[in-house]
């Protein structure tokens, strides 16, 4: 049997950046080592809810089984051991490839390699998808536009009130001019109504503006213009006004630069807490997620995600249910 040249494959395919599986193991953890093309821990987050799903793992064991299982992830993706000792058996493969929802044409290449003698198969793929590139996480067909700056520090919260709405928002980011006499940054958003305040050294200024899509944007205009290269913090709060509940949700967009540090929150009232808490990575402003992770509160019924190597355009965050 093949099981090396399968653990190959399937490497090769979780790995590839033209192919959907890379982006949902991408976003669940820190960016691979150099060198290496996967990050297993990632990998196993996947896997863990996907077990969750078809009710073989309790929610509760579902942020451990990665770290305890590691082990075995790196030996069913190495390809250096001998065949006769690796432990990529049928089932194991059946797992991967169901908990990444692999194509038909993927799954029964795959599934030729481990049956094969090995060396007697390759995977049929496009030579491009062979060459290993940084990790990246894109929102197919969008790209925010150049506005003149780049993000180099996000941090945002989320705060619920005990009424299960949105209360506020608070953001502190600090850009970088790429052009000289940079005078304002664009704010997206998800709601129509809204009120945003700015501290000290700019203001949120004009009308706020459709975007299509479900988005608006307001300008936050500096005091002093920047010049090329010079970095700006900047501190402001939304407020929300929702008539009706809305979807039980935080979704923000990655900067326009895909280096940036970039720390989202979630936060919830005392008096009502959520029944389970995801970390998240969608396609669009509307639509399912397309990668998840459970997520935890602390002891200030926060939710935390530091988040590294965001392409622009991508959204993450997070999503909880509520009690019945």
């Amino acid at each position: 049997m093949g099981r090396v040249d399968a653990a190959a494959g399937l490497t090769i395919l979780l790995a590839a950046n033209e192919l959907p599986y890379r982006a949902r193991w991408l976003p669940l953890g820190s960016a691979p080592r150099r060198g290496h093309p996967l990050n297993v821990t990632s990998v196993g987050r996947v896997i863990a809810a996907h077990l969750v799903n078809i009710d073989r793992l309790d929610e509760t064991a579902e942020l451990r089984w990665p770290r305890r299982h590691k082990d075995w992830l790196q030996r069913c993706l190495n390809t250096s051991r001998e065949e006769q000792e690796h432990p990529l058996d049928r089932d194991s493969l059946s797992l991967f490839c169901e908990a990444f929802d692999m194509s038909p044409r993927h799954g029964a290449q795959l599934a030729s390699l481990w049956a094969a003698a090995p060396g007697a198969l390759r995977l049929d793929l496009p030579e491009k998808v062979l060459e290993r590139s940084e990790p990246t996480l894109v929102w197919p067909g969008r790209r925010p536009p150049p506005y003149g700056y780049h993000t180099i520090i996000a941090r945002e919260e989320h705060v619920l009130g005990p009424d299960r709405r949105p209360q506020l928002h608070r953001t502190s980011l600090t850009v970088q001019a790429d052009i000289d006499s940079l005078d304002r940054v664009n704010y997206l958003f998800d709601h129509r109504q809204v009120v945003v305040e700015v501290a000290d050294g700019a203001s949120a200024t004009g009308p706020i503006r459709r975007m299509g899509d479900g988005l608006w944007s307001q300008d936050i205009v500096f005091d002093r213009p920047l010049g090329r290269n010079e970095q700006r913090e900047l501190n402001y709060t939304t407020y929300f006004h929702h008539s009706h509940q809305p979807p039980p949700e935080f979704r923000r967009f990655g900067s326009s630069n895909p280096d940036a540090r970039i720390e989202v929150r979630v936060a919830f009232d005392a008096d009502c807490l959520p029944e389970t808490v995801r970390r998240c990575v969608w396609t669009g402003p509307e639509g399912p997620s397309l990668a998840e992770a459970v997520a935890f509160l602390d002891d200030e019924n926060r939710s935390v995600w530091q988040v590294t190597k965001v392409q622009p355009g991508a959204l993450i965050g997070f999503r909880w249910t509520w009690p019945d």
